[in-house]
């Protein structure tokens, strides 16, 4: 990594197309989040209106056959009261689930009594199963009891109830759990003497509504009136869990707001968590039933195009920068070329070769007139620095001269000292000579005897002879 940095910070083209790309990035960066953002906001919008498409659809289809159930019911209820014969009713019900292919079974039962030859129950019961159609009169069997004919006995306007197991032992029951309308009879006089009930299969109604799949990871899910499951993917929930039940701790607020809303009949769509994901839920009511259906989307699949289309086009942007990258580095590197030509030269210079020359530049710019500049400093200096060797050569030479004459002037010096050091000795023997006998004349001349006064003024005189000779030898010659 040092030697990364190293060789980055020896190449100013490479630091200057760093720079330029690190500047464009930061614009771009900042060009393409607003971009971005806006086209995450529409690519949302593009999708919550996708998926709420499908859901209306579904819902319109469903409710089409609700209705279209109930568009039969309520005739059926205004006809069959004119028609009161059991095989009338058994053929009544026959004909009703034959014409009608969406119903899955169709039932006329009558209060107690109401045939007094067919006894206490009579129930007209049609009941589709695969590709055949079975017809039956019910009972014994206390259908009185049961939720399809209860409510419309007890709240004595037609309704839909919850989906139900329609088995009873010993009667005609369909594999399938039913969903049912159901819609009381009545006589010439206002009195309730039945009911009638159309009933649909759930898995019908699983199927419509799991065809909706706007993405591929999604899956639907249908209420009761209570949040159970009527239709989910986990089957094993249907029926045995609500959707308050079933929420992940970290969205039972989200999901509990979720299930009032629903089971109260709003439109709407929320983000939460679904199975350890983020997801967005959107849920419509199926009109008069008191159901409603939902679609839960993960949000990986509601960006998933955003998400193409980032990794492409950061994609794409990588791979222009690092285009770019080159093509700065060339092209800065080839209009720095003269600048590296100047720092080797200055480098040569600096090692005091004077002798390259470099190439005049044809350039009009900054940069090729600083390299014309450089090339007449480079020969003025040059001339300059030929004229200063010259100068020092010659003062090399008169040095050499004057450290000869020095050397001359210091033999004669050492000479001259050594000359007068042994002159001084030699006069300064005679010297001491006289200097002692003219001390022994002096304080014993009465006690010497003639002999020795001779003997030391003949030496006295010998000395000063010698002195004189010394003397005669240093006698500068005169000036003429």
């Amino acid at each position: 990594m040092k030697q990364i940095i190293r060789y980055i910070q020896q190449r100013l083209s490479l630091q200057l197309g760093l720079l330029i790309v690190g500047i464009i990035m930061v614009v771009f960066s900042a060009l393409f989040d607003y971009l971005f953002y806006n086209c995450k906001r529409y690519i949302k919008q593009v999708a919550i209106e996708k998926a709420e498409q499908q859901l209306d659809n579904t819902a319109e289809h469903i409710n089409g056959i609700l209705n279209e159930t109930e568009v039969v019911t309520n005739y059926m209820a205004t006809v069959i009261p004119h028609r009161l014969h059991p095989d009338s009713l058994l053929a009544i019900a026959h004909r009703t689930v034959t014409n009608h292919s969406f119903l899955t079974g169709f039932a006329i039962s009558m209060e107690p009594y109401f045939f007094p030859e067919m006894g206490r129950y009579f129930s007209a019961y049609s009941l589709r199963q695969d590709d055949t159609i079975s017809t039956v009169r019910e009972g014994p069997f206390e259908y009185f009891e049961k939720v399809w004919y209860k409510s419309s006995r007890t709240l004595g306007v037609p309704c839909w109830v919850d989906a139900y197991d329609d088995y009873n032992e010993g009667t005609q029951s369909s594999k399938d759990y039913l969903t049912s309308y159901c819609c009381p009879m009545r006589d010439e006089n206002g009195k309730f003497i039945g009911s009638i009930t159309t009933s649909l299969s759930l898995n019908w109604l699983s199927e419509a509504v799991t065809q909706i799949q706007p993405y591929p990871n999604s899956s639907a899910i249908m209420i009761g009136r209570n949040g159970t499951y009527l239709v989910h993917p986990d089957t094993a929930k249907l029926f045995r869990e609500t959707i308050f039940s079933d929420a992940a701790p970290e969205a039972q607020r989200d999901i509990n707001i979720l299930g009032k809303a629903m089971i109260a009949g709003h439109s709407g769509m929320t983000q939460t968590i679904v199975d350890g994901q983020e997801a967005y839920i959107f849920y419509r009511p199926l009109q008069r039933t008191g159901w409603s259906i939902a679609i839960v989307c993960p949000a990986s699949d509601v960006f998933s195009r955003y998400h193409q289309l980032l990794y492409t086009v950061w994609v794409i942007i990588g791979i222009g920068l690092l285009a770019l990258l080159l093509i700065c580095y060339l092209t800065i590197k080839k209009a720095m070329l003269p600048v590296r030509q100047l720092a080797r030269h200055a480098q040569l210079i600096a090692k005091g070769n004077f002798d390259e020359q470099m190439p005049e530049s044809d350039r009009s710019d900054s940069v090729g007139r600083l390299t014309n500049s450089f090339i007449q400093m480079q020969h003025t200096l040059a001339k300059s620095v030929a004229d200063i060797q010259k100068v020092n050569l010659e003062l090399e030479k008169h040095n050499e001269k004057l450290s000869h004459a020095y050397k001359l002037k210091k033999e004669a010096n050492e000479r001259k000292t050594a000359f007068i050091q042994s002159m001084f000795h030699q006069i300064r023997t005679p010297l001491n000579i006289i200097n002692g006998f003219t001390q022994v004349l002096g304080n014993n001349f009465h006690e010497l005897s003639e002999e020795e006064i001779e003997d030391i003024t003949g030496r006295m005189k010998e000395s000063a002879d010698d002195i004189n000779t010394l003397l005669n030898t240093l006698k500068l010659p005169e000036k003429k």
